[in-house]
């Protein structure tokens, strides 16, 4: 499940977003790919911290949510790949926050 998320990420993990605008634009697309699988997945109902601040995914969202904010998508390919290796991403709290972001900053409508 992991791995079929980054993998979607993977092509397009470039914190410098510097590999031109055609490439930009496809993770763009890419990050609707993201959310759209990510909402295949239900929320883990064990808590887990992996160490031990219930809060520290929180930068990771700060910086995704810049990147969107200045159209890097190549960027927000990269934090969110980080985010998924580092933190335990299927918690309700990382979880929701990420579907939020994306649903936002990609304005999608349901």
């Amino acid at each position: 499940m992991k791995k079929k998320l980054e993998d979607i990420l993977k092509p397009y993990d470039n914190w410098f977003n510097d590999s031109g605008e055609e490439k930009n634009n496809q993770a763009r697309e890419a990050l609707h790919t993201f959310y759209t699988e990510l909402l295949k997945y239900k929320p883990s109902k064990i808590y887990e911290s992996r160490d031990g601040m219930h809060t520290s995914y929180i930068r990771f969202l700060v910086v995704i949510k810049k990147a969107f904010m200045e159209g890097k998508y190549m960027r927000v390919c990269n934090e969110l790949f980080s985010l998924i290796h580092y933190e335990p991403f299927l918690q309700s709290r990382i979880y929701f926050n990420i579907i939020n972001v994306l649903k936002e900053s990609l304005n999608i409508r349901d």
